[in-house]
């Protein structure tokens, strides 16, 4: 494991002016799973800013199939120049090559979400990209599903929703739909989830998740074959609302295809804030 100059540790003693200016994008997904087809992520970090460098945080934070615990653990890298981009194959390996992975978990199924701080006194969320790629073999090469980064301080809402399908696309094929939620606030949170008949409104199945941990995100495969969804149904509205006090929850659909396992990823709408604050008012 090579050696890194400088740790979270010494950055979060920099000062009140160093905290705020930190920009922290979290990835929904990353993994390292064997499902229908073995699924993995890259990641793409890039340095927006024309001025300055960046130190570069990795924080992947999943539940461990070992044993049922949150496992939070941290990677610091070399610092990012200005406009270069930072990559990774497989995020996870890179985790696993660095040696900060437990034992326990090194040969297991890994699947969570990746929080990345950009570290510099003048840095700005606009300068801060990260791109995420989880893809699998196909064909002689790949397919992929592909999504952003996005700010802690603002992703996800109370309540989120979406419009899912599933069957048929003529004779072109069939595809199934996954459904994820992650937890974008600070303090733990179910997550009460209805599925309603998007051809006559009827509520089909509701339920609640178990507890997630800040952080943390957990995924519901192939829902169209959940219990309480009647066979032939093809559309549904999925309604998911944290039911922790200010709990803040995202979600995301991945609809793949029953052959190639080539997907498609959506983020579940979220609501606007509905308090607007005005000075010397109520």
């Amino acid at each position: 494991m090579r050696s890194h100059r400088w740790t979270l540790a010494a950055l979060f003693l920099l000062g009140p002016a160093a905290a705020l200016a930190d920009v922290t994008l979290r990835v929904p997904v990353v993994t390292q799973v064997q499902g229908a087809v073995f699924y993995r992520t890259s990641v793409t970090i890039g340095n927006g800013s024309g001025s300055h460098s960046v130190n570069i945080a990795l924080r992947l934070i999943y539940r461990s199939s070992a044993d049922g615990t949150i496992q939070n653990v941290t990677l610091n890298e070399d610092p990012l120049q200005q406009s270069r981009v930072l990559f990774f194959e497989d995020i996870i390996q890179h985790f696993k090559d660095e040696g900060v992975i437990r034992v326990q978990d090194a040969n297991g199924s890994l699947f969570g979400t990746l929080q990345v701080t950009f570290v510099a006194l003048n840095h700005d969320l606009n300068e801060s990209i990260v791109e995420a790629r989880t893809y699998s073999p196909g064909g002689g090469g790949t397919n992929a599903i592909a999504y952003v980064g996005r700010d802690v301080l603002t992703a996800g809402s109370e309540t989120i929703r979406a419009a899912v399908r599933n069957g048929s696309f003529g004779a072109d094929g069939t595809t199934r739909t996954n459904i994820g939620f992650v937890n974008e606030g600070t303090v733990p949170t179910t997550v009460a989830v209805s599925y309603r008949d998007g051809a006559s409104g009827q509520v089909l199945r509701e339920f609640t998740t178990a507890e997630l941990r800040p952080g943390e995100v957990t995924q519901q495969n192939n829902i169209f074959t959940q219990s309480g969804v009647p066979a032939g149904t093809r559309t549904m509205i999925v309604r998911a609302q944290a039911q922790a006090v200010n709990g803040r929850i995202s979600g995301y659909a991945v609809q793949l295809d029953s052959v190639t396992n080539d997907g498609a990823f959506f983020l579940f709408a979220e609501e606007e804030d509905d308090c607007v604050y005005s000075p010397g008012g109520n």
